[in-house]
Protein backbone atom coordinates (compact mmCIF):
# COMPACT_ATOMS: atom_id res chain seq x y z
CA UNK A 1 0.00 0.00 0.00
CA UNK A 2 2.88 2.34 0.81
CA UNK A 3 4.27 1.80 -2.68
CA UNK A 4 1.02 3.11 -4.27
CA UNK A 5 1.13 6.23 -2.12
CA UNK A 6 4.63 7.05 -3.34
CA UNK A 7 3.58 6.34 -6.91
CA UNK A 8 0.61 8.71 -6.59
CA UNK A 9 2.87 11.46 -5.22
CA UNK A 10 5.31 11.02 -8.10
CA UNK A 11 2.52 11.03 -10.68
CA UNK A 12 1.10 14.23 -9.19
CA UNK A 13 4.53 15.85 -9.09
CA UNK A 14 4.98 15.21 -12.79
CA UNK A 15 1.41 16.18 -13.65
CA UNK A 16 0.56 12.71 -14.85
CA UNK A 17 -2.28 12.13 -12.43
CA UNK A 18 -4.18 15.44 -12.24
CA UNK A 19 -7.12 14.00 -10.31
CA UNK A 20 -4.90 13.78 -7.25
CA UNK A 21 -3.18 17.11 -7.83
CA UNK A 22 -4.29 19.87 -5.49
CA UNK A 23 -6.31 22.70 -7.01
CA UNK A 24 -4.42 26.01 -7.06
CA UNK A 25 -5.38 28.34 -4.26
CA UNK A 26 -5.99 32.06 -4.36
CA UNK A 27 -3.38 34.19 -6.02
CA UNK A 28 -2.92 37.94 -6.20
CA UNK A 29 -2.42 40.52 -8.90
CA UNK A 30 1.20 40.77 -7.75
CA UNK A 31 1.88 37.59 -9.76
CA UNK A 32 1.18 39.31 -13.10
CA UNK A 33 -2.32 38.23 -14.09
CA UNK A 34 -2.73 40.29 -17.29
CA UNK A 35 -0.50 41.11 -20.23
CA UNK A 36 0.87 44.49 -21.29
CA UNK A 37 -0.90 44.05 -24.64
CA UNK A 38 -4.18 43.43 -22.82
CA UNK A 39 -3.75 46.64 -20.80
CA UNK A 40 -2.90 48.55 -24.00
CA UNK A 41 -6.10 47.27 -25.63
CA UNK A 42 -7.92 48.20 -22.44
CA UNK A 43 -6.58 51.75 -22.57
CA UNK A 44 -7.95 52.23 -26.07
CA UNK A 45 -11.35 50.85 -25.05
CA UNK A 46 -11.36 52.83 -21.79
CA UNK A 47 -10.64 56.12 -23.59
CA UNK A 48 -13.47 55.46 -26.04
CA UNK A 49 -16.08 54.12 -23.64
CA UNK A 50 -15.27 55.14 -20.06
CA UNK A 51 -13.25 58.36 -20.05
CA UNK A 52 -16.23 60.66 -20.56
CA UNK A 53 -17.44 59.83 -17.03
CA UNK A 54 -14.40 58.39 -15.24
CA UNK A 55 -11.90 60.83 -16.79
CA UNK A 56 -9.11 60.29 -19.30
CA UNK A 57 -6.69 59.94 -16.38
CA UNK A 58 -9.15 57.81 -14.33
CA UNK A 59 -10.02 60.84 -12.16
CA UNK A 60 -13.77 61.25 -12.42
CA UNK A 61 -15.31 64.07 -14.46
CA UNK A 62 -18.84 63.15 -13.35
CA UNK A 63 -20.09 63.55 -9.78
CA UNK A 64 -21.74 60.12 -9.98
CA UNK A 65 -18.79 58.22 -11.46
CA UNK A 66 -16.09 57.17 -8.99
CA UNK A 67 -12.41 57.88 -9.45
CA UNK A 68 -10.52 54.75 -10.39
CA UNK A 69 -7.15 55.71 -8.87
CA UNK A 70 -5.49 56.54 -5.58
CA UNK A 71 -7.67 56.26 -2.45
CA UNK A 72 -10.78 55.28 -4.40
CA UNK A 73 -8.87 52.41 -5.98
CA UNK A 74 -7.52 51.29 -2.62
CA UNK A 75 -10.93 51.43 -0.99
CA UNK A 76 -13.04 49.87 -3.75
CA UNK A 77 -10.55 47.50 -5.40
CA UNK A 78 -7.79 46.25 -3.10
CA UNK A 79 -8.70 43.05 -1.30
CA UNK A 80 -11.51 42.28 -3.75
CA UNK A 81 -11.30 39.57 -6.38
CA UNK A 82 -10.96 40.17 -10.10
CA UNK A 83 -14.35 38.43 -10.44
CA UNK A 84 -15.91 41.03 -8.13
CA UNK A 85 -14.53 43.98 -10.11
CA UNK A 86 -15.33 42.28 -13.44
CA UNK A 87 -18.99 42.01 -12.43
CA UNK A 88 -19.00 45.66 -11.32
CA UNK A 89 -17.45 46.86 -14.60
CA UNK A 90 -19.99 44.88 -16.60
CA UNK A 91 -22.71 47.21 -15.26
CA UNK A 92 -21.17 49.93 -17.46
CA UNK A 93 -21.51 52.07 -19.44
CA UNK A 94 -24.31 53.82 -17.59
CA UNK A 95 -27.62 52.87 -19.16
CA UNK A 96 -26.01 50.18 -21.33
CA UNK A 97 -24.87 47.41 -18.97
CA UNK A 98 -23.16 44.38 -20.53
CA UNK A 99 -23.06 46.11 -23.91
CA UNK A 100 -19.39 45.18 -24.41
CA UNK A 101 -18.01 41.68 -24.81
CA UNK A 102 -16.37 40.05 -21.78
CA UNK A 103 -12.84 40.33 -23.18
CA UNK A 104 -13.24 44.09 -23.65
CA UNK A 105 -14.33 44.45 -20.03
CA UNK A 106 -11.33 42.38 -18.90
CA UNK A 107 -8.97 44.48 -21.03
CA UNK A 108 -10.36 47.66 -19.45
CA UNK A 109 -9.94 46.08 -16.02
CA UNK A 110 -6.30 45.26 -16.88
CA UNK A 111 -5.73 48.88 -17.91
CA UNK A 112 -7.18 50.18 -14.63
CA UNK A 113 -4.94 47.80 -12.69
CA UNK A 114 -1.87 48.92 -14.67
CA UNK A 115 -2.57 52.63 -14.12
CA UNK A 116 -2.75 51.87 -10.40
CA UNK A 117 0.72 50.32 -10.36
CA UNK A 118 -0.09 46.63 -10.83
CA UNK A 119 2.52 45.11 -13.13
CA UNK A 120 1.67 43.07 -16.20
CA UNK A 121 2.72 39.47 -16.52
CA UNK A 122 2.70 36.75 -19.16
CA UNK A 123 -0.85 35.48 -18.90
CA UNK A 124 -3.99 37.09 -20.20
CA UNK A 125 -7.11 37.54 -18.08
CA UNK A 126 -9.89 35.40 -19.50
CA UNK A 127 -13.57 35.22 -18.61
CA UNK A 128 -13.35 31.99 -16.59
CA UNK A 129 -15.28 32.81 -13.39
CA UNK A 130 -13.47 30.07 -11.39
CA UNK A 131 -10.10 31.61 -12.23
CA UNK A 132 -11.20 35.23 -11.74
CA UNK A 133 -12.63 34.37 -8.31
CA UNK A 134 -9.20 33.14 -7.21
CA UNK A 135 -7.30 36.37 -8.04
CA UNK A 136 -7.22 38.93 -5.24
CA UNK A 137 -6.30 42.54 -6.05
CA UNK A 138 -3.24 43.42 -3.99
CA UNK A 139 -1.51 46.70 -3.30
CA UNK A 140 1.16 47.47 -5.92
Amino acid sequence: MKRYGILAVLLCAYGLFPALAQQPGPTSTASGVFTAEQAKNGEREYQGKCASCHGADLHSTDAEAPDLTDGAFKFAWQGKTIANRFEAIRTMPQGQPRSLDDQTYLDILAYILQVNGIRAGNQKLTADPRVLEQIVIAAP
